[in-house]
């Protein structure tokens, strides 16, 4: 099984401060507009208090979400392994594999990386991140494989 790059623990750290500053701008919102709607000021608190344990959460568990997602590419399977306290480990097919899409993100494109979703007819899998030149070569890789095992048939 294969790692992701490391760079992808700054995407994640950056991801977490994102959505504190988008819970401080709702903290902010409720201070401003309590008195409005006559609701008391420790709803305002709670909304801090959530964005608060939200990052401290998200930032500690960095390390132990790169070490759980992992992938493996072989001639008959796709495997992707996610989640450190709900693990996943899905092993797709090639022979099910329809399409395989590169998508990068303003945090993925300052990085260089790509997020490689696969899909089969009924369900889509995503590698989170990837550097460029590798996602090209899981993309080709995979439809080769795909390709060759529906020849086979």
């Amino acid at each position: 099984m294969k790692n992701l790059p490391s760079s992808v623990k700054k995407i994640w750290m950056q991801s977490s401060l994102i959505t504190f500053v988008c819970w401080m701008i709702a903290f902010f919102c409720a201070i401003l507009f309590l008195p409005m709607f006559h609701w008391p000021v420790w709803v305002a608190y709670i909304i801090l208090g959530i964005a608060s344990i939200e990052l401290a959460s998200s930032l500690a568990l960095i390390p132990y979400r790169y070490a759980f997602n992992q992938y493996k590419i072989s001639e008959e399977y796709v495997e992707i392994q996610k989640g450190f306290f709900f693990r996943k480990l899905s092993s797709i097919p090639i022979a099910r594999v329809q399409n395989v899409n590169l998508s990068q993100g303003p945090l993925l494109r300052f990085q260089k990386l790509n997020s490689v979703h696969i899909d089969t007819a009924g369900d889509n899998h995503k590698i989170e991140a990837v550097t460029h030149q590798e996602a090209e070569a899981i993309r080709k890789q995979v439809m080769d494989f795909a390709m060759e095992a529906r020849n086979e048939k």
